[in-house]
């Protein structure tokens, strides 16, 4: 088996890479979780808290169509919420939780 990488090989790599840059996908924050019977959520009303499972300043987890890629904390900028990436999770780990 050949392990010499050719400038030609790069190359094709890196038109594959290039292939599915634009292609979209949905990013989201996790901010905690927590599970309620259907007779709670049936009795919310606007303004009641749900509590999550989660300390106020712990991290949160930053996912890609639905699987985590990486972590961070809760920021503002002006009116708006936003997250600062504190952690790339390993792709080792990112692919392995793909199965």
């Amino acid at each position: 088996m050949n392990d010499v990488t050719t400038p030609e090989d790069n190359r094709s790599q890196r038109a594959n890479l290039e292939a599915i840059m634009h292609v979209p996908l949905e990013i989201s924050v996790e901010l905690g979780r927590v599970k309620l019977p259907l007779h709670a959520i049936a009795r919310m009303n606007k303004g009641m808290v749900i509590e999550m499972n989660k300390e106020a300043n712990a991290e949160v987890q930053i996912l890609a169509n639905g699987t985590i890629f990486a972590k961070g904390e809760v920021i503002t900028t002006g009116d708006h919420l936003g997250v600062r990436i504190t952690e790339i999770i390993p792709a080792a780990a990112r692919i392995s939780s793909l199965s």
